[in-house]
């Protein structure tokens, strides 16, 4: 295949990731769903911290998955490597947001 071709097939897959992770991090946001996050992180947060904890872990996805969307998107488009960094840029803040909230509210 050529590489034109393997860039699109790339494209297509954060794109879908990317909408996964914007629904995921949506439903956890603004839906308060606690039970698309692992159990594990969730059975130490008191009741009054759920609403706080649901906030930032769902941002923290929402932003993640807007990074693989705009990464898909551009990918797409183009065949620069610099079409990564709003991909390198969501999972790192997004990483950054979970690993706070779990450390804040998971005690």
């Amino acid at each position: 295949m050529s590489d034109k071709a393997w860039f699109i097939v790339i494209g297509v897959i954060f794109i879908v990731l990317g909408l996964l992770f914007v629904w995921l991090g949506w439903q956890i946001w603004r839906k308060r769903r606690m039970n698309l996050i692992i159990s594990y992180h969730c059975d130490k947060v008191s009741e009054e911290n759920k609403a706080a904890y649901c906030t930032i872990m769902g941002i923290g996805v929402f932003l993640m998955g807007i990074g693989f969307l705009l990464s898909g998107i551009g990918t797409l488009f183009s065949q620069s490597v610099c079409i990564f960094i709003p991909m390198t840029v969501g999972l790192a803040v997004g990483i950054v947001l979970l690993i706070s909230a779990c450390v804040k509210y998971n005690r």
